[in-house]
């Protein structure tokens, strides 16, 4: 029995070909609708067929697409017109073709493919590339595949987004390209000072006392990483014994302190006491030392110092008295031997907190520029100092490997530095005229010298060097605000009758259409241009003649 499958517009060939191997009927009616996807592409009608044999299905097609149909009679499928017409439409496959209708008579000549010379017809070539699909320049070239664009559609489309294109960056312009430049020419002094100033994060800014408010920034960061040990130590037993001590000296006693040193055959001995050898004295005739016994310890360990009994030089006395005071050992030293082991080195220490260090000291620095932002900072100003450092091992302990911990706090005072700027000029006006003013001019500065933090008690002191320029008083930001969307010759009256200004210079960019300056705060810019007040000549009668410095 047939079985009917009716496909979707925009089934893919995969969906189809699963729908055709889950039929159970082996004679199948695949239901097309017109300009399906399945139907543009070669390709995807050589699978089909290619997939139908391969499941033992026989499958005819079914479409009224008129391109549909020629393309799949093309590749060996059976095209039917309709469900109830089951003429195919090849005359190579069965049964006969059927006699088209004369509307829907489609020429398709397969006897020679066209010279590549020949220009093709216009339109757009559509083709569904396929993972077999062969390369574009192998492809045949089907007119009946060509689809003609519709440029008087396309034109209504372009033409509207073109002028809203236009029109946006026409406003764009209008809005950020006019700028205007003036600089306001004033007659100025130099000026310089110096001020003491205190930054506090504990109160609001204070004009009359000299503090302005900023924030003090505590950071804390720390690091652990393990390092490996490279030092070495003999932890081996220490040689010992008991020497005599002689004074032939005279008949005085030597006093001799805990830890004096004794030398024999180049090594080093440690007394673990103090001792007293008496006097010389003379018995029968005969010269009698004094004498006392006391216990040594070697310097160091190992088996080198196992020396023979024998006579032991006491370090630190004269020459000529080592000859007369001295030990006597009356048995060999004994105890000495080596161990060599892996220890923690002063070096390795210092190497691993310097490393732990820098890497702490970086990620502050990174988390107060984070935090900080656009705010002051005073480079002077910043204390770093060591809260931890916390070893896993001693400097000398025994260790393949140990774990080192460091932990820094930084402390630093952050404030708006426009506004300090600003709070500073404020603070030094008082020393001027009501009608003057001070103000930075190109290549004047505020630098903060004898910066004393005392971040205990949430304050920064410091004392600054102003060096700026007096002038007559103009507001800046008042010309601005009067100036905002005015013509140009009403904005040369206005900067003409300026009081304390000398003259002026005023720039339009762009000059071929901008007679106006605009009424929008970021195009225009004001500054002050400083012109030095000459020095006066002195008067004839301020001369002072030769004679009357003679």
């Amino acid at each position: 029995m047939e079985e009917i499958i009716y496909l979707e517009p925009d089934e893919e060939i995969t969906s189809v070909i699963d729908k055709m191997k889950q039929a159970k009927s082996r004679k199948l009616s695949l239901v097309v609708p017109r300009e399906a996807t399945i139907l543009q592409s070669v390709v995807n009608l050589k699978l089909l067929l290619r997939e139908a044999a391969n499941s033992g299905k026989e499958i005819a097609l079914v479409t009224t697409d008129k391109i549909g149909r020629n393309l799949a009679s093309q590749v060996g499928l059976v095209v039917y017109d309709s469900l109830s017409d089951r003429r195919p439409q090849d005359k190579f496959f069965q049964p006969p073709a059927p006699t088209p209708s004369a509307e829907e008579i489609i020429e398709i000549d397969m006897a020679k493919e066209k010279p590549v010379e020949e220009p093709r017809p216009k339109g757009v070539h559509v083709h569904h590339f396929q993972k077999e699909s062969p390369p574009p320049s192998t492809v045949p070239w089907h007119p009946q595949i060509t689809q003609e664009i519709n440029w008087s559609k396309t034109k209504k489309i372009v033409w509207p987004m073109l002028a809203v294109v236009v029109l946006l960056l026409l406003i764009l312009a209008y809005f950020f390209l006019p700028k205007v430049s003036i600089k306001i020419q004033v007659k100025a002094e130099n000026f310089a000072a110096t001020q003491d100033l205190q930054i506090s994060s504990e109160g609001p800014t204070s004009l009359e006392k000299n503090i302005f408010a900023g924030n003090l920034m505590d950071l804390t960061q720390e690091k652990e990483e393990k390092f490996p040990a490279t030092g070495k130590k003999n932890l081996g037993g220490k040689a010992s014994g008991t020497l005599t001590l002689y004074n032939y000296w005279d008949s005085s006693a030597q006093d001799l302190e805990n830890g004096t040193k004794f030398s024999s055959s180049s090594k080093t001995f440690i007394s673990k006491g103090s001792a007293r050898i008496p006097g010389t004295s003379i018995k029968g005739g005969n010269i009698v030392p004094g004498t006392t016994t006391v216990e040594i310890e070697a310097e160091n360990p190992g088996e080198d110092y196992n020396v023979k009994a024998g006579r032991f030089t006491i370090i630190g006395l004269a020459a000529a008295q080592q000859e007369k005071i001295y030990g006597q050992s009356s048995k060999d030293l004994s105890g000495g031997f080596s161990k060599e082991v892996t220890v923690v080195s002063q070096s390795d220490f210092d190497q691993a907190k310097d490393k732990l260090s820098k890497a702490v000291n970086e990620a502050l620095n990174q988390e107060l520029t984070e935090k900080a932002q656009s705010m002051g900072i005073l480079e002077k100003a910043i204390q770093i100092e060591t809260v931890e450092v916390k070893s896993s091992a001693e400097v000398d302990a025994e260790a393949n490997e140990f774990t080192l911990k460091v932990k820094e706090r930084l402390r630093t005072m952050v404030f708006n530095r426009s506004s300090f700027d600003k709070f500073v000029i404020n603070g030094l006006e008082k020393q001027v005229p009501y009608d003057k003013m001070i103000s930075l001019g190109p290549n004047d500065s505020i630098l903060a010298t004898n910066i004393e933090p005392k971040y205990d008690q949430q304050v920064l002191n410091l004392k600054v060097e102003v060096t700026a320029k007096i002038s007559s008083r103009i507001d800046i930001e008042k010309v601005k605000k009067d100036l905002l969307g005015k013509g140009k010759s009403t904005a040369e009256d206005y900067l003409n009758n300026l009081a304390g200004a000398t003259g002026f210079q005023m720039d339009f960019s762009p000059k071929f259409w901008l007679k106006r300056i605009p009424n929008y705060p970021r195009s225009l810019k004001v500054e002050l241009e400083y012109i030095p007040t000459p020095i006066p000549s002195p008067s004839p009668s301020q001369v002072i003649s030769p004679e009357v410095i003679q």
